[in-house]
């Protein structure tokens, strides 16, 4: 039903329903220009941390406590059986002799290279004997054998070449001083924790002293440093054949791990 009175109660309901929107939206309107004009609601918002990332090395060494004898051994024969059996018997001999150096562990004697090759050759008159093979001038077969020897105890090292030296045919052609895998692990234990050290106080300072706390570390590089060894004379190709071992002065030195890291550190601002 229509209602064409202006001054009826339901025309007076929809003009306050109107007001009462226009002033809420002006109201709205006012609030956002009171803020997009520079000023900030009255709320507070928890400081935001910051973070920096530093790159550290740390280093720790120690004496190699184990260490690794390169053996040469040659059977000479003038047949390849002949020369065969030669070397069975000075390898006979090597074991004998190291085996109270590697506790009787034959798994720590490994072969390296073997062959069997004839070495007999004639050169034309007025020809130069070149220096290889080895034994340029020997008419038969030769059989070698090399070895790599771990000694578990490196200040064996000298009496093991020694006893070597002894026997025929048998060179001593390198020797290594070597870190214990139990040392490997505690020396980059150590020298991470350096590292760490280094990175902690490099952050500290560039932070002015804010409390620090690492989220992320990556191990970037992991390395090991033997240092040469020092070593007298030991057995030639041709054996010595004496009552008693020749010794050799054997200096492990000291061997390093360095550990290279990244650290990502978040500090309050």
């Amino acid at each position: 039903m229509r209602n064409d009175n202006p001054n009826s109660p339901l025309t007076a309901l929809v003009v306050i329903v109107l007001v009462i929107e226009v002033l809420s939206l002006a109201e709205i309107y006012n609030l956002n220009s009171y803020v997009m004009s520079g000023h900030t609601a009255n709320t507070t918002k928890a400081p935001q941390p910051g973070y920096i990332t530093i790159s550290a090395t740390g280093t720790a060494s120690a004496q190699p406590a184990t260490g690794t004898l390169y053996v040469s051994v040659k059977g000479m024969g003038k047949s390849a059986a002949a020369a065969t059996s030669n070397l069975s018997a000075e390898l006979d001999q090597l074991n004998s002799s190291i085996s109270k150096y590697v506790n009787g562990n034959t798994s720590l004697i490994q072969t390296t290279y073997y062959a069997v090759s004839n070495q007999s050759y004639a050169y034309p008159v007025g020809v130069a004997q070149p220096s290889y093979p080895y034994y340029p001038t020997y008419n038969g077969f030769v059989a070698e054998q090399d070895l790599a020897i771990t000694l578990p105890n490196i200040k064996n090292m000298s009496n093991a070449i020694g006893s070597m030296s002894l026997i025929n045919n048998t060179e001593v052609t390198s020797a290594n001083a070597d870190l214990s895998d139990s040392q490997i692990t505690a020396l980059r234990y150590a020298a991470f924790s350096s590292a760490l050290q280094n990175a902690t106080s490099q952050a500290s300072i560039l932070t002015g002293n804010a409390t620090l706390s690492a989220q992320n570390i990556t191990v970037s590089a992991y390395n090991f440093y033997p240092i040469p060894y020092a070593l007298g004379a030991a057995g030639s190709s041709q054996g010595i054949n004496s009552s008693t071992a020749p010794n050799p002065s054997f200096y492990s030195g000291t061997a390093s791990v360095t550990e290279s890291i990244t650290v990502v550190f978040s500090y309050n601002k």
